[in-house]
């Protein structure tokens, strides 16, 4: 049997996923308010001001509709603000409202503490850049479908 199937890799990363989600979903849902899944959402309109919902949706490699639907749910919440492009008729920009900033700041500690335990887990910044180079090569053989 081959070394993967022998150790169950894909059922441990699989598991392991999402136990991470879980847990940082319920720990940055009390501190930040939001899922992680937000989170992202969030990082990317915070990194690239004044962006499109369709562009928050490619660099997350989502569909537009599922996005339209978070950034609504994040609109009800007070963390982003959405207005009509001045370059696209079509498009709406969004943006991160003070709230939204305070959210994902606090996310972002919440984050840091988790990818703190995550570098002790695995033994040092060593080995996190070895098994970030070993997931990497393993995305690269199961591409998105977007890509």
């Amino acid at each position: 049997m081959d070394p993967a199937g022998r150790e169950r890799l894909y059922h441990l990363l699989q598991t392991a996923a999402h136990r991470l989600k879980t847990r940082a979903d319920r720990d940055s849902q009390g501190v930040a308010g939001v899922t992680a899944a937000q989170a992202a959402v969030m990082f990317v309109i915070a990194r690239e001001r004044g962006t499109t919902q369709r562009r928050v949706a490619e660099q997350l490699k989502l569909n537009e509709s599922a996005v339209t639907g978070m950034v609504g749910r994040l609109m009800e919440a007070g963390f982003v603000a959405r207005a009509p492009s001045r370059t696209d008729g079509r498009a709406w920009t969004v943006t991160l409202t003070p709230v939204g900033e305070a959210a994902l700041d606090r996310f972002r500690v919440n984050l840091d503490a988790l990818n703190a335990e995550i570098t002790a887990a695995l033994g040092g910044e060593a080995e996190v850049a070895r098994f970030a180079d070993g997931l990497r090569a393993i995305l690269a053989i199961a591409p998105s479908r977007e890509a």
